[in-house]
């Protein structure tokens, strides 16, 4: 039933003392009779309950502000806890620390978790994939409150400039025009969502000599734009390295004492063990209370990230016996046409070759100078 409003009633003052009414008998209380009457009237019982009461609307606000309305304890947190959402996007590293993220937080109360990952992508190759387009896709369907990005494993090469110039990776205007590709990514999350925290995920030392220099260059460049535009840098290469900040495969568990590997043998990806380690860096980073719900998946992942230490890798024992004499590389008659920011690494990987094979084959050219159409010949596989 509804309530009805309540229709103010003079005050019927003392019954007894200076205001009481001097008039004993009747007119007592034919006064209370009224009152009665008009209380049931008011009420439906007394009056025509097919012609609805008329109420007189309040002359005035109340000076006071208006209480708020009282909501049931459940339905007080469904209202109240807004749903926190999460998106985690990137390389192929990221895929790994998608996968954790995910099974981690699975089943966590007000949490909206989305991952989207390609491998071999990154800022200089928007030939592959164009991540501001496909964030700004992401994030009008569905804004970020904390967005992960670890995107820069595939970035030691040619960038584009804001000119549309070619800069060479070892070229000091370098580090600003990648920067400046990183930054577009944090002003598109800031433009679905001013208040998003952001948080860009380094990339853990590698393995082959060429590419681990060329990720730290990376990193320096990703710190000092999260630096500027306010967002975190989660450096990863101290849990990747051993004690002596060299790439290494393998950690210790101290609470076990075994030694598990980190890394897959091209160098470059994680195992499942080094997929956790890297969420749980991340995790320790950001499951502050005011970023991430806890949850007992973030607490196991942490604990292992504060369990596993990376150590130097163990020495391959061989016999000694004579060095074996070095096949001479043979070029094919297979040719290739240089594509957009391809190095011999990149064009090794895609054709399944080993580059410094290729560069054997290509004494005259410059895997770091390399232009688009340049043809290069390739080796015969071995």
């Amino acid at each position: 039933m509804t309530d009805l409003p309540q229709a103010p009633f003079p005050p019927t003052g003392p019954t007894t003392g200076a205001g009481a009414s001097s008039r004993p008998g009747r007119p007592g209380r034919l006064f209370a009779t009224a009152t009665l009457a008009a209380l049931a009237c008011l009420l439906g019982t007394a009056c025509g309950q097919d012609d609805p009461p008329k109420v007189t609307p309040p002359a005035a606000a109340p000076a006071t502000a208006p209480a708020r309305a009282v909501v049931p304890p459940d339905a007080a947190g469904s209202r109240l806890a807004a749903v926190k959402r999460v998106l985690v996007i990137g390389d192929s590293l990221s895929i790994s620390l998608g996968e954790q993220l995910e099974h981690a937080l699975a089943g966590v109360p007000g949490l909206d978790f989305t991952r989207d990952g390609m491998r071999s992508t990154g800022l200089t190759r928007p030939d592959l994939l164009d991540w501001p387009a496909r964030l700004k896709e992401l994030a009008a369907k569905n804004p970020p409150d904390v967005a992960i990005i670890m995107i820069g494993a595939n970035d030691v090469m040619p960038i584009a400039a804001s000119d549309g110039s070619r800069v060479y990776f070892e070229n000091p205007g370098w580090v600003d025009a990648y920067a400046a590709k990183a930054r577009e990514l944090v002003d598109i999350c800031r433009q679905a969502n001013p208040a998003v925290a952001i948080a860009w995920v380094g990339v853990p030392s590698m393995g082959e000599g060429s590419l681990a220099a060329g990720v730290k260059q990376v990193n320096a460049a990703l710190a000092a734009m999260c630096a500027a535009a306010g967002c975190r840098f989660i450096s990863t290469e101290a849990a990747f390295s051993d004690p002596e900040g060299r790439f290494t495969r393998h950690a210790r568990d101290v609470a076990t004492g075994d030694a598990v590997p980190l890394r897959t043998a091209d160098g470059v990806h994680l195992t499942d063990t080094g997929s956790r380690l890297l969420a749980g860096v991340v995790l320790e980073a950001l499951a502050a209370p005011e970023q991430l719900p806890p949850s007992a998946g973030i607490k196991e992942l942490r604990a292992q990230a504060r369990d596993m230490r990376a150590v130097a890798d163990e020495p391959r024992h061989q016999p000694a016996r004579e060095p074996a004499a070095k096949t001479k590389v043979r070029p094919s008659k297979k040719t290739y046409a240089v594509r957009s920011g391809d190095t011999f690494l990149t064009i090794g990987k895609r054709m399944g070759l080993d580059p410094d094979d290729i560069a054997a084959v290509n004494p005259g050219a410059d895997s770091r100078r390399l232009s688009i159409g340049q043809t290069l010949r390739l080796p015969v596989k071995r």
